[in-house]
């Protein structure tokens, strides 16, 4: 009999052989673990993030193909097309988040995201330019619009020192999503039916409603009984242990944002607190932190360019290095968030974002110069470097730019802010195409200059300041506190780091 004593092999060498292979599968559950955040609420969101992006794959692989071969509208109209939507989502953050500090964020961020469900699944039914012009830039609008509202609904949800570590989190399995979802777009572009394109565009609306349900199930526990009781007692904690050397007005349980939003009051912050646009340091912030953002644009845009026409590397390298970037980001977003948990730790981050940015220029230089394999381990090492850089200058801003946007405003703060992003989206592939690319070793030298004059602007600029209100009040416990004011914990004094974890 198989399952007896008897007929099961046994002894020293069985029991090395069962560890050999459960090792590996052991090492892949830590992985997997490491990367998901330590909260339920966190899991919940960055499972949401994975749905979100399979679909998102999907459709940046196959969309483009399907409009110009299927519908036949011309390849240059499309294009077109796509740079009007994305000037059009240049300024529409804005209002919206504007829009979320007066009515709640994440009732606005589950809106966007039920109305992008719809857009998407319109394009199953496009079968002219017209209709996919207009649903391109309305969607372009939407989806540039929530980018800066899941900040401000993560440090809702999560707040305090589980922020960085759920946003990192999300990023990182997104990165996992987005392939998945390339993976499966490949199956629909060997079918080349309309219907598989329709079901692959119904499945990537599909995505959007479930991670709306996701958020909307979470908000809805926060204004369960149970939840309004936690944030209460919460908040009496705070109070009992007296107002902070910065706080004045009301205590945190009566005027937190997240209780505000838990109970169904619009906020009135709006009139309270300056445009963002008025706001002369967050913007030399928001602009420094673009310009440093440009490594962006080195890497999915200079990179394949670069390395067919400066080097002797082969151009099968692109995929390599892009996979290698890939990979690193995963392995890296949440190891890195550790060390954010403070404004002054994320601050001290900027420094080391900026050691492997500028030698990942000088090794891109040092590529042109070598014959074709060497050029390409230079070119894994530059974008080993330029990955290492961009990860640690990514967690850093998250947790900067949350924690420099006073709590009343912060969606329209977090939203100005991502505008120098998406700036940078403009900008960068001209300056890649037009001055880096064509000057050679000068160009990168150029680039290794402006990566050092942005990250000290990033450090000249970051940091806390005095606000009119109290984001934060000092408590006993940092949990307690974060819980009752939705904002990370406080910057006074480093707090034992979480185990690290990645976002998108």
């Amino acid at each position: 009999m198989s399952g007896s004593p008897a007929s099961a092999p046994s002894g020293p060498g069985t029991d090395r052989a069962d560890g050999a292979a459960g090792r590996p599968a052991g090492r892949l559950l830590r992985l997997v673990l490491a990367i998901l955040p330590s909260t339920a609420a966190g899991r919940k969101l960055a499972a949401g993030a994975v749905a979100d992006s399979v679909g998102s794959g999907m459709f940046l692989a196959a969309s483009t193909l399907y409009f110009v071969t299927v519908v036949g509208i011309p390849a240059t109209r499309v294009g077109a097309v796509i740079s009007i939507a994305g000037i059009i989502g240049l300024i529409s953050p804005v209002p919206f988040g504007r829009l979320a500090d007066r009515v709640g964020p994440t009732r606005v961020y589950v809106a966007l995201l039920a109305a992008r469900g719809v857009g998407y699944a319109g394009f199953a039914l496009v079968d002219s330019f017209w209709p996919y012009a207009v649903l391109t830039c309305v969607l372009t609008a939407l989806d540039r619009g929530c980018s800066p509202l899941q900040q401000v609904v993560v440090g809702l949800i999560e707040g305090g020192e589980n922020q960085a570590r759920t946003m990192a989190s999300i990023r990182s399995v997104r990165n996992i999503g987005l392939t998945a979802g390339f993976l499966l777009a490949g199956a629909v572009l060997a079918i080349e039916h309309r219907a598989a394109f329709a079901a692959l565009f119904l499945g990537n609306a599909l995505t959007f409603f479930v991670i709306a349900l996701v958020v909307e199930r979470l908000r809805r526990g926060l204004e369960s009984p149970a939840g309004a009781t936690t944030a209460k007692q919460a908040g009496a904690v705070a109070k009992q242990a007296g107002p902070g050397p910065e706080e004045t007005g009301p205590g945190p349980e009566e005027t937190g944002p997240l209780a505000q939003e838990a109970a169904g009051e619009p906020d009135s912050g709006p009139a309270r607190v300056r445009s963002p646009f008025l706001d002369l340091r967050f913007l030399l912030f928001t602009v420094s932190n673009g310009i440093l953002s440009l490594h962006d644009s080195v890497l999915f845009l200079l990179l394949p360019l670069w390395l067919t026409t400066a080097t002797s590397a082969p151009a099968s390298a692109v995929s390599v290095l892009l996979a290698v970037n890939t990979v690193l980001t995963v392995l890296l977003q949440v190891y890195v968030a550790k060390f954010a948990d403070t404004t002054a730790r994320a601050l001290r981050l900027i420094w080391f974002a900026l050691v492997p940015l500028l030698l990942s220029c000088g090794v891109f230089a040092g590529a042109e110069y070598v014959p074709a394999w060497p050029a390409a381990a230079f070119a894994v090492i530059a974008v080993v470097l330029l990955t290492v850089g961009e990860n640690v200058h990514s967690v850093a801003v998250w947790n900067l730019s949350y924690d420099m946007s006073p709590a009343p405003a912060r969606a329209r703060y977090l939203a100005t802010f991502s505008l120098g992003v998406t700036g940078q989206q403009i900008v960068g592939p001209v300056l890649m195409t037009a001055v880096v690319l064509p000057l050679g070793t000068s160009g990168w030298a150029l680039l290794a200059g402006v990566f050092l004059l942005a990250g000290l602007g990033l450090r000249a600029t970051g940091g806390p300041r005095p606000a009119p209100t109290a984001d934060r009040a000092p408590a006993p416990e940092p949990a307690v506190a974060a819980a009752s004011t939705g904002s990370p914990a406080s910057t006074d004094a480093p707090t034992t780091p979480t185990p690290s974890e990645v976002t998108s």
